[in-house]
């Protein structure tokens, strides 16, 4: 999963995945009118997308707004990807609303969510249903809410009724999200909370560092692997080297010659070692020769060291690209095939380089069950480093098979 995906909402872009938003509307055409986008925008991103609903639009009522508002979302309804419940199923389950329960029922859901595939969970609640002994615990749910939602895979769209919601009330609504979108003499405006503007400019500051941290240790890498090719490899090769001219003195006592002998062998190996260091360290070959080259060596090594048959796939006119993108991409590819290693327990994969429309593309196809692509520091430096570039990471998960796309524009 990126870490900002599309909101659909056009005075709002895209979203870092955690975002807790608020909408007040006049209308429940103006309501549609706001989650048809932002439920497309989920249906495109292979997003699972749940609305709870409120009297007096009810479920039925509700799907048919929204498949006025966005014909083509009438698939999503039918097939089950876009889930329509009524508040009182879901708020309101026993007759009164339980802020720890109605938190658990979302815990529940995006775990389910994640489990059967999907890439992360869109929800919106309306929340005309409100009665004014339920605002206190419910604002107190919403306080909560927007303080773990940043470390879950979903995006959250609380609706309000302006109707009915005194000035008091809208304040602390506001309070509660991370924004808050409103129609205000017809226009749309858009306010942001302080607190959540200034998490998102460290957010930015870490990400940046951390893009940073990589490029320089990709630096690193290339001095090391530089160094111990061009220096140290080449002193132990004329180490090797001497040592065969000595053994070839018919002078020696065995006991010399034994210990020349050994000497040399571990000179040997000891020169494939370091030439193996410095090969994983930075293959040559990426500078040399670029990145399809390097690909399919480094493959082909990959399939030969490991448990995996891997298969490589290229334009043969792919050419060379910018030594940072080279770079990126290759230690995206790197990264991705060491986590099929150790997390899939797939047998098979596939690499493909191409270009297409000003892009170059990266995929890797994986035959496991697909939890390896779930999360982890691995993914995390992906996307940072994709990021860097301007690139995107997406990654498509089914019961037996994931897809990993790294796109950059050119």
């Amino acid at each position: 999963m990126t870490n900002h995906r599309p909101s659909g909402i056009e005075h709002i872009g895209s979203l870092r995945g955690g975002t807790h938003v608020c909408e007040f509307h006049n209308t429940p055409e103006e309501l549609a009118d706001t989650l048809a986008p932002y439920f497309s925008a989920g249906i495109q991103q292979d997003e699972f997308c749940v609305w709870i609903t409120s009297d007096p639009t009810g479920v039925e009522q509700s799907k048919i707004r929204l498949r006025n508002a966005a014909p083509h979302l009438g698939a999503s309804l039918d097939s089950g990807q876009i889930e329509v419940w009524d508040y009182r199923d879901w708020y309101l389950h026993g007759g009164h609303f339980d802020a720890d329960r109605v938190f658990g029922q979302w815990v529940d859901k995006e775990k389910r969510t994640l489990e059967s595939g999907y890439q992360a969970l869109r929800a919106t609640g309306d929340m005309a249903w409100l009665e004014k002994r339920d605002w206190p615990a419910f604002m107190a749910y919403e306080a909560e809410v927007n303080r773990t939602f940043p470390q879950d895979r979903m995006i959250g769209l609380c609706t309000y009724l302006l109707e009915g919601c005194p000035a008091d009330a809208v304040l602390e609504v506001i309070r509660n999200h991370h924004f808050a979108l409103a129609r205000i003499a017809g226009e749309w405006e858009i306010i942001e909370s302080s607190s959540f503007k200034m998490g998102t400019l460290v957010s930015e500051q870490l990400q940046q560092l951390s893009a940073d941290v990589l490029e320089q240790q990709d630096d690193e890498r290339r001095w090391i692997a530089n160094q111990l090719h061009e220096v140290t490899a080449q002193n132990v090769s004329a180490i090797a080297i001497h040592l065969a001219n000595l053994k070839q003195e018919s002078s020696w006592p065995s006991t010399v010659e034994f210990l020349l002998a050994k000497c040399h062998a571990l000179c040997e190996q000891s020169l494939e070692q370091i030439l193996a260091l410095s090969h994983g360290l930075h293959p040559p070959i990426l500078d040399e020769l670029g990145l399809a080259a390097c690909l399919r060596a480094y493959v082909d090594d990959f399939t030969k060291r490991g448990r995996i048959h891997v298969e490589f796939e290229t334009d043969a006119e792919i050419g060379r690209l910018p030594r940072q993108i080279e770079t990126h991409l290759f230690r995206v590819a790197q990264e991705g095939l060491s986590n099929i290693l150790l997390h899939s327990g797939s047998r098979n994969a596939i690499v493909r380089l191409h270009k297409q429309s000003g892009q170059v593309i990266l995929q890797i196809i994986d035959f496991g069950p697909g939890e390896a692509w779930n999360s982890g520091l691995g993914i995390l430096g992906m996307q940072e480093r994709l990021r860097k570039i301007g690139g995107r990471l997406e990654i498509r998960s089914r019961s037996h098979w994931t897809l990993m796309t790294a796109s950059i524009s050119l």
